[in-house]
């Protein structure tokens, strides 16, 4: 990370004169992308948007991955190199007032220039000792951010003005709690002062600033014109309201991923993809077959690919065999991106590329074959993730694209570019497939039916109260995504990995089903071995029934068992988010946050493993 100017309305941008802190690159794409606050040793910084970010030839990886470069309509994606001696992430100090650390001073003021040279603290004007950040912000339901009233705030409760146009101000503690409310400003010049026990209520700012000024300090501080509640067609200025600077509400990130998979993997396709808009302007003008015989821009491949070759991974692109348009066009979302991952990689019984992907088929033995379809111990895998935008105070839909009119979607950059941030991350994971045959049976019995339906009627009044797009769940995901959650506390206790470090990747639709459990890390960390060799025959299927087994007894239980959808929603009174799960809890199912994908809802281990209503019920 480099370090930046602060944004002041009264004061020139100044440098800093060390680096502000340090973020890795998967940082950079989830809790410290652009438009986030990060807390470093001396202070708090807000990342820059990427047009802002240093052009250093070798900062960046380029990635380049087709699906995702279609659907978010750019040519390539950026992974800056963790390297000491460069800062290539620009960020600026924020918020621009610091509290003093000596105990007998506490001054609260606005950062006065750039830190003393060779320091990376801001220092007291007063006493000269070392600031730390004030912990309160204005943000706006838009996004914005604005630094906090402090002098208004300490003024707002008393009946007489203060002369002062600089007062003194002072974060004072009475020391009975560490609740806000103990916390107080004061004015030494009029006396006037102000607890903070309201300041990041949702009114606490009601007379004081009243409309947002419309300020993006990560993308340069200029101020633009806040439509609030009026939605997309605009409307009065949004009203902020003060937050915390460590509040996890303050920056939800959204991001995209998908995986590299065979028919990606080629040497033609992977040069397709790294020179598509010069293979597109050839394609407006020549037909595929002249292309890869005559054209300059393949006179490479043609040293070792025939022209047919050539013409042949042209077309699997641009003219799939019975798909009526372009292979990139079909990927309209990431749920259809994961289509196309499923169809190639359940299409190769083994398959390898270098470092990028290697996977092989593992024979499922008799007893194996009655429950499950496929299982392929993934050796090796690469993930790509993007962030393509962001929210502050709502999380945003997770199954929306960027222009969802409902949410208010903020841009990580000021300039429109033809790339976003990612990270490429390599693991190994496990793929398996239920009894396509087996599940069609199961979902359709009425008695699970009425199991399932009071969950998936929660979740889609939890996503129509915040106008998501409605997640079409149905009984076969419940029971996908439950059994990929035990599987993977399963596999957590004897393959080297922890809970938070075993990913989950879902394929679920009409007349396909599959689950990836997968470690990802952009180093080596996430492809020890531990979690392949658990995908491989025999091996597989004694750890999918020990989970299984473990399934049906829960340290919470009578009440975790008992825990049933329909009279949940039958009792008055009973909140939409105790209706997201069945039998579910943080003993037996629930995954750390970093594990699941979709906010551990829809969930219920009576699918998995009970002696009526369980695909595994006769399994022991």
């Amino acid at each position: 990370m480099a370090g930046g100017g602060r944004r002041r309305r009264d004061a020139p941008q100044h440098p800093y004169a060390a680096p502000a802190g340090t973020v890795r690159p998967s940082q950079l794409i989830s809790s410290f992308g652009p438009g986030s606050l990060v807390q470093t040793r001396n202070d708090s910084v807000i990342i820059m948007g990427p047009d802002s970010w240093a052009e250093r030839v070798g900062g960046y990886k380029v990635i380049h991955h087709a699906y995702l470069e279609a659907l978010l309509g750019k040519t390539h994606f950026r992974m800056p190199y963790a390297d000491d001696r460069e800062r290539i992430v620009s960020c600026r100090s924020f918020p621009a007032w610091g509290v003093c650390s000596n105990p007998a001073c506490k001054a609260l003021q606005p950062h006065r220039g750039a830190p003393p040279r060779g320091r990376a603290e801001f220092r007291c004007d007063l006493c000269k000792s070392a600031l730390y950040p004030a912990r309160f912000i204005v943000m706006c339901e838009r996004g914005h951010l604005d630094d906090f009233p402090w002098r208004e705030w300490a003024h707002s409760e008393s009946s007489k003005e203060c002369d002062d146009p600089h007062p003194v101000l002072r974060m004072r503690a009475r020391g009975r709690s560490t609740a806000l409310s103990d916390y107080y400003v004061r004015c030494d010049s009029c006396g006037a002062s102000r607890s903070c026990g309201s300041a990041v209520s949702r009114d606490g700012l009601a007379g004081i600033v009243d409309s947002c000024s419309g300020l993006s300090p990560w993308l340069g501080g200029q101020a633009e014109e806040c439509a609030g509640g009026g939605g997309a067609d605009g409307g009065d200025p949004a009203r902020p309201r003060g937050i915390q600077t460590l509040s996890t509400s303050l920056y939800y990130p959204s991001t995209v991923s998908a995986l590299y998979i065979p028919k990606m993997l080629h040497e033609i396709q992977r040069f397709i993809a790294e020179h598509r808009s010069e293979v597109d302007s050839a394609r407006d003008m020549n037909p595929d077959p002249d292309i890869a015989e005559r054209h300059s821009l393949f006179a490479g491949l043609r040293e070792r690919y025939s022209a047919g070759e050539i013409a042949a991974h042209i077309r699997e692109w641009y003219e799939p065999a019975g798909a009526g348009g372009s292979a990139l066009t079909k990927a309209s979302s990431e749920a259809d991106i994961r289509r196309i991952e499923y169809d190639d990689l359940t299409a190769h019984e083994s398959f390898r590329a270098g470092d990028y992907l290697e996977i092989a088929s593992s024979p499922l033995g008799a007893e194996a074959s009655g429950h499950l379809s496929s299982l392929r111990a993934v050796r090796r895998l690469t993930e790509i993730r993007a962030v393509r935008s962001f929210t502050r105070g709502v999380a945003p839909d997770p199954y929306s694209t960027e222009e969802a009119a409902e949410t208010h979607y903020c841009r990580i950059a000021r300039r429109r570019l033809d790339w976003h941030p990612a990270v490429e991350n390599r693991g190994e994971g496990i793929l398996f497939s239920l009894s396509e045959e087996r599940l069609r049976r199961w979902e359709g019995r009425p008695d699970v039916i009425a199991r399932c339906a009071p969950t998936i009627r929660a979740v889609g009044q939890w996503e129509s109260e915040r106008g998501w797009r409605r997640n079409e769940a149905r009984p076969r995901y419940l029971l996908v995504h439950t059994v990929s959650h035990l599987l993977a506390r399963e596999l957590a206790l004897g393959s080297g990995y922890s809970e938070a470090s075993i990913r989950e990747r879902l394929y679920c639709g009409d007349g396909y089903n599959g689950i990836l459990l997968y470690t990802a890390s952009p180093s080596s960390d996430g492809s020890l071995g531990g979690l392949a060799r658990q995908g491989e025959g025999a091996a597989f299927w004694d750890v999918l029934r020990s989970a299984v087994r473990r399934s049906r007894r829960c340290s919470a239980d009578p009440l975790c068992s008992d825990d049933d959808p329909a009279i949940k929603e039958g009792e008055s009174g009973m909140s939409v988010v105790a209706r997201l799960n069945g039998s579910a809890c943080y003993a037996c199912t629930l995954l750390p946050e970093t594990s699941c994908e979709n906010a551990n809802w829809l969930l219920d281990r009576a699918l998995v493993a009970d002696a009526s209503l369980g695909f595994f019920s006769g399994l022991e």
